[in-house]
């Protein structure tokens, strides 16, 4: 494995506390997890973004009240982890208010597959009468406890009867609920189920593997307005760097928020995530560098500061404070503002086998670029490709800013 340089600076890999606050949180991209009791919904959420170990998992009591979680990555987030007897009459904001509703199933429970079911298919016919607008995802969660064969016939067997319920679902009865929608109109009801049957993701996932991960890439992917603007610059900056793959990756959750898609596949994509997982694993390895003046000689001096320092927020910026031509800004504070672009980053680089390397570089505070490429073209071309990194990073830098 070879280590170039340097830790990433303070507040790198936070979560909800590592970006200015604000206070409200009308900013924030809502997500409306739902389930059974038991179904794994907080161990979802917990695991990724609040980075609990999954050997907690089954201690976790059954969730009682709403809880929402703040999470901060390019697209700022609140999760509602609600408990199995939600209703969606309880809530006290509008559905308007929700961008994405997961849906988690517990695959073990084959004797209640179709209750649930049933109950997801009316939440979501409701949900999407209300804001046609929202995404729909169903996490078939806990796909470790089936053998391959099993996981793989009832995955298909709960997307079938999935789309057998919407079909059959007595849309008339929700006839006086929504007046402005014509219920009774077979042609209207037909464009709705064809609407909720192509609008469904599924996902099976696990706690356990990198499973999880990827069902929670497709949801933040699919709130993200930036999205083809990111790709695009990614798949530009894979061309010209004579890669194969290059991934953008939120440092805390390990979580994919774009790719270059060029001949991605589900088994690569856990490699790459498996591969930033284990080399996050060691980051307590790295050192951040910070400067400061000497008091002596003016001369900057560098020291080394660990890693539980930096992620305690004590980062320090060079600010003059006797300056009184500076002006407060009224504005709110985003986190690219603040950013020092002389800090040193975190790099690294793996040699997975004689002709395939991984490298890693932060690109933000809270985000990581991973790119797979022949081994070849990293040690003839890296000077280049760091080069091109830094025009990648400004793009989406200016892109974050107008969006």
């Amino acid at each position: 494995m070879a280590r170039n340089g340097s830790q990433p600076p303070a507040g790198a890999g936070l979560g909800e506390s590592s970006r200015p606050r604000r206070d409200d949180d009308s900013h924030r991209q809502k997500i409306l997890v739902l389930g059974w009791r038991k179904a794994g919904k907080t161990s979802c959420i917990k695991t990724v973004f609040q980075q609990i170990p999954t050997k907690e998992v089954p201690f976790f009591g059954v969730t009682q009240k709403i809880e929402k979680i703040n999470y901060d990555s390019i697209v700022p987030i609140q999760i509602w982890d609600t408990p199995s007897n939600f209703e969606l009459d309880n809530l006290e904001v509008p559905i308007s208010t929700f961008s994405t509703v997961v849906y988690v199933l517990d695959m073990q429970q084959d004797d209640s597959y179709h209750d649930s079911i049933l109950r997801f298919v009316h939440l979501m016919i409701r949900l999407h009468l209300s804001n046609p607008s929202i995404k729909f995802h169903m996490f078939i969660h806990k796909s470790e406890v089936l053998s391959e064969d099993y996981r793989g016939e009832n995955y298909a067997e709960i997307q079938r009867t999935t789309s057998e319920e919407i079909e059959d679902f007595p849309y008339k009865s929700l006839a006086s609920q929504y007046p402005n929608i014509d219920l009774e109109d077979q042609q209207t009801i037909s464009v709705i189920i064809n609407n909720l049957i192509s609008d469904v993701r599924y996902s099976m996932t696990s706690v356990h593997d990198v499973t999880l991960r990827d069902a929670w890439s497709r949801v933040l992917q699919g709130g993200m307005e930036m999205l083809p603007a990111v790709e695009s610059l990614l798949l530009d900056f894979t061309s010209h760097s004579s890669a194969d793959n290059t991934f953008l990756f939120d440092i805390n959750s390990g979580v994919i928020l774009a790719t270059d898609n060029r001949h991605r596949t589900d088994d690569l994509s856990e490699q790459v995530t498996e591969y930033l997982s284990s080399f996050l694993a060691f980051r307590d390895l790295y050192k951040h560098i910070k400067k400061r003046k000497s008091s002596s000689d003016g001369q900057a001096q560098a020291d080394g500061v660990d890693i539980k320092d930096a992620v305690n927020g004590e980062r320090q910026t060079a600010n003059n404070e006797g300056d009184e031509d500076q002006e407060e800004d009224d504005e709110p504070t985003n986190w690219w503002d603040e950013e020092d672009p002389d800090e040193p980053w975190m790099t690294q680089s793996t040699r997975l086998m004689p002709n395939t390397t991984l490298a890693l570089w932060q690109f933000t505070p809270y985000l990581a670029l991973v790119v797979l490429l022949r081994t070849e073209t990293w040690q003839a071309r890296r000077g280049t490709i760091e080069y091109n990194l830094t025009f990648l990073r400004q793009g989406v830098r200016e892109i974050l800013s107008v969006v």
